[in-house]
């Protein structure tokens, strides 16, 4: 019955995360490997281009209030839903009520010779 009763509370925290992932391409690029989506906090010094909007909503149970880390595998999971390379975190709030919503911008790196867009 421990066992059981185990397997329910994960299977219902797991529950507690969720993502949304919107490409603003006509022609969306192939999903990537959600591990490979790199978190940024600030643009890349590199060109990119702006592929979609992605946002994660995080519940974390516990004493400690959540955090943007604690969104990250949300965050990776939407970018590479879309096809992202990366994720400019662009805003997040805490809704006091144990959850974290993070929304980002999901990017493209270009080749050497083009320029942001």
């Amino acid at each position: 019955m421990k066992i059981f009763m185990g397997i329910a509370l994960v299977g219902a925290l797991a529950g507690c995360s969720t993502y949304q992932a919107h490409s603003n391409l006509p022609t969306p690029y192939a999903p990537t490997n959600a591990s490979q989506v790199q978190i940024l906090y600030s643009p890349p010094q590199r060109a990119y281009t702006s592929i979609g909007i992605v946002s994660a909503n995080r519940y974390k149970p516990g004493w400690t209030d959540p955090t943007v880390s604690d969104a990250i595998p949300q965050l990776q999971a939407a970018g590479a839903q879309i096809g992202a390379d990366a994720v400019i975190v662009r805003s997040d709030r805490s809704n006091n009520d144990r959850h974290v919503v993070v929304e980002g911008e999901a990017i493209k790196f270009a080749s050497e010779t083009s320029t942001h867009q």
